[in-house]
């Protein structure tokens, strides 16, 4: 038994070499281009990359200005800072804050946006003085869906036999969803006011608990107050008033699906977005570094637990989700713990979640873990 836990410890001290060895060298092949890309801008640029999966992903959260204040301070003030920016959005209320920290170090900020910076991430773009985007650059809205306590259940009618959660989860309701059918109400059905409203709304609270609804409210004035607050951050918040409004207005409400994709072309000349178009010269820099991080982090991938067992009933892994990274600098977020199969079902238990600092020098392969122990115990 003994001889079986030690054989793990060390085959899992043995994953985690190779994997600091890997991310050595992958960091290096992107570091090249984002030095190409500095060079290109004439400013530092930080690289922000979350991946998109269902299971073991990531998304803009709160934790990372603590992360982004470490490369921030290596690279000291400057004139010009750029934030290369992939994601499909997170917490809303995280942006603000990381756009207010990025503007302490730098007089004017670049947001560059190679592929997708949807709902959280064009919050953070809406807070640069200038919008970079490629090709197959996208905005979108930022219309949130909300939850808490109050949310309607998940009714077992709606998931297959077998497939729901103890207990059950909540239903997230979308601000804008809930704004349309009060103007269904109102406009279409020709409701108008008075009687026919006050039923309508009845109709509401009679499959929403009215406290969801307040939430709903709270959220809907919320959103608009954090769009008009980051794009005063660049913009007069006087001699600009209509159109800051009229920006706040389009991306809330006007676009009618949180899917809605926004190219440079629609966001620089019907959105009246501050969007510059990458050049000729800085285009395929731009996308090589996307498709490598495409590549690290399987961004628009499920994890295939069944490949990455193989042959075995039991194996560790490390799963990295998202990354901040500069040309002397790396943090990723990795989940950490153990992919198990039992018959035809496989499952994860999971050892730790969190950022973690990548020392970017190279460690050697191969060291027992005595000596490991030896060395930290010295």
């Amino acid at each position: 038994m003994l001889q079986a836990t030690l054989a793990s410890v060390e085959s899992r001290q043995q994953d985690k070499q190779a994997t600091a060895a890997e991310r050595i060298k992958s960091h290096e092949e992107r570091a090249q281009l984002i030095e190409a890309i500095e060079s290109s801008r004439g400013s530092p640029v930080i690289c922000y990359v979350t991946a998109n999966r269902s299971q073991l992903g990531a998304q803009i959260g709160g934790d990372v200005t603590k992360y982004f204040q470490n490369h921030l301070e290596g690279i000291g003030k400057s004139e010009n800072l750029n934030l290369f920016l992939v994601t499909r959005g997170g917490n809303t209320l995280a942006p603000t804050r990381l756009v207010s920290l990025l503007r302490e170090y730098c007089k004017r900020l670049t947001v560059i946006v190679p592929f997708m910076a949807h709902s959280a991430g064009t919050l953070i773009a809406l807070g640069a003085d200038q919008i970079v985007m490629g090709r197959m650059g996208e905005l979108g809205p930022v219309d949130p869906s909300v939850g808490n306590q109050f949310n309607p259940v998940l009714d077992p009618a709606d998931v297959p036999p077998g497939k729901l959660p103890t207990p059950r989860p909540r239903i997230p309701i979308s601000v804008e969803d809930l704004a349309a059918y009060l103007t269904l109400a109102r406009e279409r059905a020709g409701l108008g006011s008075g009687q026919h409203m006050v039923d309508a709304f009845k109709a509401l609270t009679d499959k929403l608990h009215p406290l969801a609804l307040g939430n709903i409210h709270r959220q809907h004035m919320l959103i608009r107050r954090l769009v008009r607050r980051l794009l005063a951050m660049h913009m007069s918040a006087t001699e600009e008033r209509e159109k800051i409004d009229q920006i706040a207005e389009n991306l809330t409400e006007k676009l009618h699906a949180h899917e809605y994709i926004i190219s440079r072309e629609e966001a620089k000349n019907e959105m009246g977005l501050k969007v510059t178009y990458a050049g000729e010269d800085l285009e395929p820099t731009l996308w090589s570094l996307y498709r490598l991080y495409e590549d690290y982090l399987r961004i628009d991938r499920e994890i295939d637990a069944v490949a990455l067992l193989g042959d075995d009933n039991k194996k560790y892994a490390i799963i990295e989700s998202a990354v901040i990274e500069g040309r002397k600098r790396l943090h990723v977020f990795a989940y950490r713990g153990w992919f198990s199969r039992k018959g035809q079902e496989i499952n994860y238990d999971g050892e730790s979640a969190g950022w973690e600092e990548v020392s970017l020098v190279h460690e050697p392969l191969g060291e027992k873990v005595g000596n490991n122990n030896e060395k930290a115990q010295a």
